[in-house]
């Protein structure tokens, strides 16, 4: 291979990485949704922040539903979660603060520090029941 061939692929290889780095960082606005274990709540997260970035403080709108599909909004809910294959948690300690009403609730204080596999636990007490949920997303 001579010099320009390679100073060629050398370039194509240089846009490729960065090409690479900016959809890792800018991923698109997560919509997920779950069943409650026990089974009895359909429960769905969106991010506010679109598209998704690292290192950037974010809020998401859970929304909580019994299982005719009627919000509940009475729900006391945590969440926790981090990277398992990285074996560590979360950097922040995201909250919900208030109750938006139609089975929403804002979740303020979210930050994902690295690319990669995240898993956030949502436990959702209601009706003297705890159910749980887990969703996971890459960035």
């Amino acid at each position: 291979m001579n010099l320009p061939d390679r100073l060629r692929l050398a370039a194509i290889l240089i846009i490729a990485s960065a090409i690479g780095a900016i959809t890792a960082a800018g991923a698109a606005a997560e919509s997920l949704s779950a069943v409650s274990q026990p089974a009895g709540l359909h429960v769905s997260m969106h991010s506010e922040l679109d598209p998704l970035a690292i290192n950037q403080m974010h809020s998401w709108v859970i929304t909580v539903q019994d299982t005719q599909r009627e919000p509940i909004d009475d729900a006391q809910i945590q969440v926790d979660g981090g990277m398992p294959l990285h074996n560590h948690g979360l950097a922040t300690s995201p909250q919900v603060t208030e109750t938006l009403g139609q089975g929403r609730y804002l979740l303020q204080g979210m930050r994902f520090h690295m690319n990669g596999d995240w898993e956030l636990r949502l436990q959702i007490a209601h009706d003297g029941v705890i159910y749980r949920t887990t969703f996971n997303l890459t960035l």
